[in-house]
C-alpha cells in the first residue's frame, strides 16, 4: 500500500510539472530563435534577485500580521539576581518561538514549562539538589492563580472572538477540516486528469491561501508561547526570589519597625515608609555640617529618645523627596570594619541611600573604603534578596584645595577651565577610585560656616533625585523582607492558636463522653 501511494504521488507530481517544463523549453527555444535568450536570462535573473531582496527585507522588518506581541516587562523592584534570571527567560523565549506546534504537542508544552522553572530555580537555589522544589506550597498555588489570571486577560483583550469560541468548537472545526481535506483530495485527482490547467491555477491559489493562513496561525502560536514563557518566568522569579506575597499588599504602604522606632509615631493606614539615608564618615569629615545644609528645615525625630550614642535619626522634608529619615552615625577613624559599632552594622540592611562624607583635602581614605567593602560584602552574604543601597560620596572642604585663597564658585569639574576646578576634579576622581564608585556618584561641596553653602542645591540634591528610582527599589525590597519576616512568625502564631483550639475542643468532647 505505501509503494502504490508513492507511485501515485509521483504520477500526480509529473502531471503537474510536465506542462510547465514543456512551456519553459518551448519558450527558451523561441527566445533563442529571436536572439533574445541572454536578454531573457538577464531579465529573469534581475527579477529573481529583486524578489529575493524583497523577501529578505520583509523577514528582517517583519510587522505583525494578526496581533501585536504580548508586552511583559521585568519588575523594576527586582533584585540584581532576579534581573539576571529575567535575561535568561528572554533568551529561552527566543529559543522556543520557532516551535509552532507548542499548543497541540503536550510533551513539548511540559518541556517548555520545565525549562522555564528550572532555569529560574537554578538562579536562586544553585546549591540545592532539587532547586525547582525550593518553595512553600501556598506560594505555588498563588503563582498558579496569578499566571492564569494574567493569561486570561491577555487572551481576552488581544485575541478577537476568544470570549465566544468554545474549546468544543475548535475540536469540531478541526474534525470538519480533516473530513473536507479527504474529499478535496479525491476531487483534485479528477481535476488534474480532466482539466490540468484549471487545476494548476487552483493549486497556486490554494498555496497562497494556505500561506496566509499558516502565517496567521504561526504568528498566533508564537505570540501565545511568548506570553506563556514570559508570564510563567515572571512569576517564577517572583516565587523563587521571595517576592510573592500571599496577601495583596504593597510593602511600602506601611511603616517598618525601624521607622516606627525612629519617629516614635503609630503607623496609620495612609502612612508610607520613608526613604532612609545613612550618613557615614570619618571624624571631622563634615557630617554635621552636611545635615545642617542638606535641608532648609531640620527636625529631630518626634519624641526622639536615642537608644545608642552612635545613631541619631532626623526627620527631613523637602519638595520632591517627600518625607525621609536621615541617620547620623558617629564618626569613625582608624578602626577596621570588624570593629565597627554593632548599632551601625544593624542599619546597613535598613537604609536605602548611603551618603559617605569624605574630606577632599585628606588622602587617607582606607577606612572609608573598608566601611563600604564591609557593607557590600554583608549584602552579598546576608541580604542576597535585597538590593545594595545607593552610595553617593560627598567631597567636603573643596574650598581648601589649591589654590587655597581662591574661591569663586561655581566650578565646572566636567570640563575644568582653571587650576581650582582641575584640582576639585582630581580630588573627586581619587575619591571615586578609592571607594570603587563611579565619578558621577561623587559630588563636591563647600560647607564652611564663613562661606556660602556650595553645590547642595545644584549638585547633591539633583544627584539624589537622579538615583531616586534606584533608592525606591532598595526601599521596596527592604520593606518586602520586613513584611515577610513578620508574616512568617504571624502565620506560626495563628497556626499554633488554631491547633490549640482543635486540641481543646477534642479534649472537651472526649471529657463529655466519659
Amino acid at each position: 500500500m505505501p509503494v502504490q501511494f508513492t507511485r501515485f504521488g509521483l504520477l500526480i507530481t509529473l502531471l503537474f510539472l510536465l506542462p510547465w517544463l514543456v512551456l519553459v523549453v518551448l519558450g527558451s527555444y523561441w527566445l533563442w530563435q529571436q536572439g533574445w535568450l541572454f536578454h531573457g536570462i538577464g531579465v529573469l535573473s534581475a527579477n529573481a534577485a529583486l524578489v529575493y531582496a524583497l523577501v529578505h527585507w520583509r523577514r528582517s522588518h517583519k510587522a505583525p500580521v494578526f496581533m501585536q506581541p504580548f508586552a511583559v516587562d521585568a519588575n523594576p523592584n527586582w533584585s540584581d539576581q532576579a534581573q539576571h534570571a529575567w535575561q535568561d527567560i528572554e533568551t529561552l523565549s527566543q529559543h522556543w518561538q520557532t516551535e509552532t506546534d507548542f499548543l497541540t504537542d503536550y510533551p513539548k508544552f511540559l518541556a517548555v514549562t520545565n525549562d522555564v522553572l528550572t532555569q529560574v530555580a537554578r538562579r536562586f537555589n544553585a546549591d540545592s539538589k532539587y532547586p525547582i522544589l525550593e518553595f512553600p506550597l501556598p506560594y505555588l498555588l498563588k503563582l498558579i492563580v496569578l499566571v492564569c489570571d494574567d493569561i486570561q486577560h491577555e487572551v481576552l483583550d488581544k485575541i478577537p472572538g476568544s470570549h465566544a469560541v468554545r474549546v468544543g468548537d475548535l475540536v469540531r472545526a478541526k474534525q470538519a477540516v480533516n473530513t473536507l481535506t479527504k474529499y478535496k483530495l479525491i476531487l483534485n485527482v479528477g481535476h488534474w486528469l480532466f482539466n490540468w490547467s484549471g487545476a494548476a491555477l487552483a493549486k497556486a491559489r490554494d498555496v497562497l491561501v494556505n500561506k496566509g493562513v499558516n502565517t496567521v496561525t504561526d504568528e498566533l502560536s508564537q505570540r501565545l508561547i511568548n506570553a506563556y514563557i514570559n508570564k510563567l518566568g515572571y512569576y517564577a522569579i517572583q516565587l523563587y526570589s521571595g517576592q510573592i506575597t500571599l496577601d495583596d499588599i504593597v510593602p511600602t504602604d506601611r511603616l517598618t519597625a525601624a521607622s516606627k522606632k525612629d519617629i516614635k509615631t503609630q503607623a496609620q493606614s495612609q502612612s508610607i515608609e520613608p526613604l532612609r539615608l545613612l550618613l557615614l564618615g570619618q571624624v571631622s569629615s563634615g557630617k554635621s555640617s552636611l545635615i545642617n545644609a542638606l535641608f532648609g528645615e531640620i527636625k529631630t525625630a518626634e519624641g526622639l529618645l536615642p537608644t545608642t550614642a552612635e545613631i541619631t535619626p532626623y526627620l527631613l522634608e523637602r519638595n520632591g523627596l517627600q518625607q525621609a529619615i536621615i541617620l547620623d552615625s558617629a564618626g569613625y577613624g582608624g578602626l577596621m570594619h570588624e570593629d565597627a559599632p554593632a548599632a551601625l552594622k544593624k542599619q546597613w540592611g535598613k537604609v536605602d541611600v548611603i551618603l559617605i562624607v569624605c574630606n577632599a583635602t585628606q588622602a587617607a581614605r582606607e577606612v572609608d573604603a573598608q566601611q563600604l567593602n564591609a557593607i557590600r560584602h554583608s549584602f552579598q552574604e546576608h541580604y542576597a534578596n535585597q538590593a545594595l543601597p545607593v552610595i553617593i560620596a560627598v567631597a567636603t572642604h573643596c574650598d581648601k584645595l589649591r589654590p587655597v585663597r581662591e574661591w569663586q564658585p561655581p566650578y565646572n569639574i566636567q570640563q575644568p577651565d582653571n587650576a581650582k576646578s582641575q584640582n576639585i576634579r582630581q580630588a573627586c576622581e581619587a575619591i571615586a577610585q578609592d571607594l570603587s564608585l563611579s565619578l558621577d556618584c561623587v559630588v563636591p561641596v563647600c560647607l564652611a560656616p564663613e562661606k556660602p553653602i556650595y553645590n547642595i542645591e545644584d549638585g547633591l540634591m539633583p544627584l539624589i533625585h537622579e538615583h531616586l528610582n534606584a533608592a525606591q527599589r532598595v526601599r521596596y525590597l527592604r520593606c518586602l523582607r520586613q513584611y515577610q519576616a513578620e508574616s512568617y512568625w504571624q502565620q506560626w502564631r495563628n497556626q499554633a492558636v488554631q491547633a490549640g483550639q482543635v486540641i481543646l475542643n477534642f479534649t472537651v468532647k472526649t471529657t463529655d463522653k466519659i
